[in-house]
């Protein structure tokens, strides 16, 4: 087995094969499971691991493929590797398995040393609650932090809430920790005022030149400024020219060369201008936030609650301040010897700054103790960069540990049809400057891909002529999933094509709260209205959620609401149980949100703070045709895919702050200011290097999108503004016939039977039963036994 390896895993291409046979053939080498670190990005992952290596282990001797796959590894002999099969079983299923999310890794970090950073070791995670945390932090804050509050929103024309949303993407930097020990201001409102003067005098020249000359009133507009402000709106198009000349408004004038000198000085000074300005701004924007990271930190060790992203941070600092890194992994229960980590480039800087010490330690470390690192991702896959994930992460690691770390590439699939795989080649291996390995097929299915183009607003119709005909070809529902961009998409199908399929079951895979639900929404409109029409008769609050009531039902906004109930005498449950089964709202999601009622104790605690509620919706169906983002896709696959176009506009990036790095590195923080590309150079690169990610994360999504489907896959693209043109020429195309897939048998549900004999105490010598096979079922139902004993005073009926 060669002890460092980074595996490039295309979709398809057997990454959790490679990850399972990886692992086993650990425990074949020796390695004890619970000296394994496997860390994944979600609990459904790390769950899903955990299953496929048991099964795998189970079924050993079964699949060819498997076995010869580890022989490979472990240079054993099927007959050795089969005889150690019993006793790997046993092993893992007595092991405390260490298959973790990174986030529980981390987690069970903090929990560890928490009294170094002072925090309780029994800390909950938990979002927190917004409104009273700003609260509170405005009433904490003296008088010299509200006046820099206040300048600072003056000065950048900011209301308090777009500095709080300021304060949570600085908060989603972890690698900010480093950045802001090394910020330094050099400058002051002097220095800016001297910059000023300096813009002023040039300015002034060329303006003196252009109000003698006979221009037109535009020409006399654009130099009519009396501000440095007033100058960059005014100029803001002849200042960016090589030569006053050049300006069609100024043409007529036919300024002299001189002038020229001062729009070049101009120039210069104004990119000098915008880097005081923003250096400055930065420094009242990061004293603010120290005031608010502190604060909040207080704040959420006096509750004892945390949210995952603090975690995180906390951890760093632990690690980078307070305890050496060694000291933190020999305290740990479990000395680790083996790494493997799924999904790699999904990893951000600062997970990895954690672990860092660890695989340090088994890459470099004694060469006689067998320890291996071993990791697996897909840059093409990364799409979590908003998240944090740093697909550069992938290569750094693996020039960071070279030569002993080896890089090697997957580049069959396994997964997809001859079409899709060939499709997918022909899209991805023409754009300039994208990284993609020709992918070999292993299928021998033909397989279909069909591009369909519609006009904008025909869509839906065509997504459902579409389907029909899919069904006709004797395609199962089950077997199909439509993939589209947004939660809000998801409903919105679901809704559309339950009208137009009225029997079909639809599974909707998706992370959209409940109370976003369409039918959930309009009963709180409903119940607000009826609350406000009580204890604010006359002051017309509720006319806001009649018409919110009725619009959600399709009704004109201003129709009358003709329940009546008193609310002071009947419970919240009472009056929305009777309120929902009047206008026929009920719904599998009404019927969840009923349970939700329970966590208010009035109709007043549930008018004001409903909307903080995060109860996620609930599917409809457990099976049937599936209806999910692309986001959510990724790790599965289907047998039959509709991607769809992105339906609505992408939200533009509308924040201040542009980070800029290099490589894996936070290498500046910029202030946005429009136009300041045509005077800083510095600005301009890093602004292209942004758009040029921004671009790659389409991309990668639509990688993701593209790769999701194992025969069949159709394309609905949109005639204008479609994101698929980002792809390049994308013509309407038919390649192969529809895939039926055999319909398989339905496997009958069999219960199996728990027998219970109870223990006879008085014959210790008695001897355990060694006939039942202990399954993976067996044990987490011995766990959960346990924990209900344990529990067993504080069950009521509640």
């Amino acid at each position: 087995m060669k002890p460092f390896v980074a595996l490039k895993a295309s979709a398809g291409s057997g990454k959790t094969f490679a990850l399972t046979v990886r692992y086993i053939s650990l425990l074949l080498l020796d390695a004890k499971p619970n000296e394994i670190l496997t860390l994944t990005f979600t609990n459904k992952a790390a769950s899903q691991m955990n299953q496929r290596i048991y099964d795998t282990l189970l079924q050993l001797g079964e699949d060819e493929a498997i076995v010869n796959a580890i022989q490979t590894q472990t240079n054993l002999s099927q007959k050795a590797i089969l005889e150690k099969k019993p006793k790997l079983i046993q092993n893992y299923l007595d092991s405390e398995l260490a298959i973790y999310t990174i986030d529980k890794f981390v987690n069970k970090i903090l929990r560890e040393f928490s009294g170094y950073v002072g925090i309780s070791d029994d800390f909950s995670i938990e979002f927190d609650d917004e409104e009273l945390l700003l609260y509170k932090f405005l009433l904490s804050l003296d008088q010299e932090q509200f006046t820099k509050l206040i300048h600072f929103a003056n000065r950048e024309n900011k209301k308090f809430n777009s500095i709080v949303e300021l304060f949570k993407i600085l908060q989603q930097k972890d690698e900010l920790i480093d950045f802001l020990e090394e910020f330094h201001n050099n400058y002051d409102y002097e220095a800016l005022q001297v910059v000023k003067n300096t813009i002023m005098d040039h300015a002034l020249k060329i303006k003196e030149f252009i109000d003698k000359s006979e221009v037109s009133n535009s020409g006399y507009n654009v130099v009519d400024f009396n501000s440095v402000e007033t100058l960059l709106d005014k100029g803001k198009t002849w200042l960016t020219k090589d030569s006053l000349s050049e300006f069609s408004y100024f043409k007529k004038a036919k300024p002299p060369k001189e002038l020229d000198n001062n729009l070049y000085e101009l120039q210069k000074y104004i990119g000098v201008y915008y880097q005081i300005q923003e250096s400055i701004t930065l420094e009242n924007l990061f004293k603010i936030f120290d005031h608010y990271q502190k604060f909040r930190n207080n704040y959420n060790k006096k509750r004892n609650s945390l949210e995952f992203g603090d975690i995180t941070s906390i951890v760093y600092e632990l690690i980078d301040k307070h305890i050496q890194k060694d000291f933190i992994y020999f305290r740990l229960d479990t000395k680790y010897h083996h790494i493997l980590i799924d999904e790699f480039q999904d990893t951000s800087t600062i997970q990895f700054e954690i672990l860092y010490k660890l695989i340090e330690e088994i890459v470099s470390g004694d060469p006689e103790t067998f320890k291996t690192f071993f990791y697996v991702g897909d840059i093409k896959q990364s799409i979590y960069r908003f998240r944090g994930g740093k697909k550069e992460l992938f290569d750094h690691v693996a020039n960071l540990f070279a030569p002993m770390l080896e890089v090697e590439l997957l580049d069959t699939n396994y997964r997809s049809s001859q079409s899709v795989v060939s499709f997918v080649n022909e899209v991805f291996e023409k754009l300039p400057n994208y990284e993609y390995d020709h992918q070999k097929v292993f299928s021998q299915t033909k397989g279909f891909v069909e591009v369909v183009q519609s006009e904008n607003e025909q869509i839906y119709e065509t997504l459902c002529e579409k389907l029909q005909e899919l069904l006709k070809a004797g395609v199962q529902a089950d077997n199909i999933a439509i993939l589209t961009y947004t939660n809000g998409d998801v409903l919105s199908l679901y809704e559309h094509l339950k009208s137009k399929f009225p029997t079909l079951d639809i599974v909707t895979e998706m992370t959209s709260k409940l109370i976003n639900q369409k039918n959930v929404k309009a009963v709180i409109q409903g119940i607000k209205y009826l609350y406000f029409l009580k204890e604010s008769p006359g002051e017309k609050h509720e006319k806001i959620y009649q018409a919110n009531f009725n619009t959600l039902r399709g009704k004109h906004f201003s129709e009358s609401i003709d329940f009546s109930i008193d609310i002071k005498k009947h419970t919240l449950l009472e009056v929305v149980k009777t309120f929902c089964e009047y206008y026929e709202l009920v719904d599998n999601n009404v019927l969840r949100f009923f349970q939700v009622l329970k966590s208010y104790e009035t109709i007043v605690d549930f008018v004001y703070n409903i909307e903080k509620d995060d109860t996620p919706i609930v599917s409809q169906s457990k099976k049937g045709l599936s209806i999910l983002t692309i986001f959510k896709s990724k790790g599965l696959e289907f047998d039959t895919v509709i991607v769809l176009d992105r339906l609505s506009q992408k939200n533009s990036d509308k924040s201040s702050l542009l980070f800029d790095y290099d490589g894996v590195k936070l290498e500046n923080i910029f202030y946005k200011r429009q136009n300041r590309e045509n005077f800083d150079p510095f600005y301009q690169q890093a602004l292209q290097r942004e758009k040029n990610l921004n671009l790659a994360d389409e991309l990668n999504i639509l990688y993701v999108a593209l790769t999701r489907a194992k025969n069949n896959m159709l394309i609905l693209k949109k005639s204008k503004k479609s994101v698929f043109d980002l792809l390049g020429d994308f013509p309407t195309i038919k390649i192969g016939n529809i895939y039926k897939k055999e319909k398989q048998e339905e496997q009958k549900n069999t219960k199996r039977t728990v027998k219970y004999t109870p223990l006879n105490l008085g014959y210790q010598e008695k001897q355990k039963n060694t006939q039942e096979e202990e399954t993976l079922e067996a044990r987490y139902f011995g766990i959960a036994t346990h924990f209900c004993l344990e529990m067993m005073k504080s069950f009521d009926e509640e």
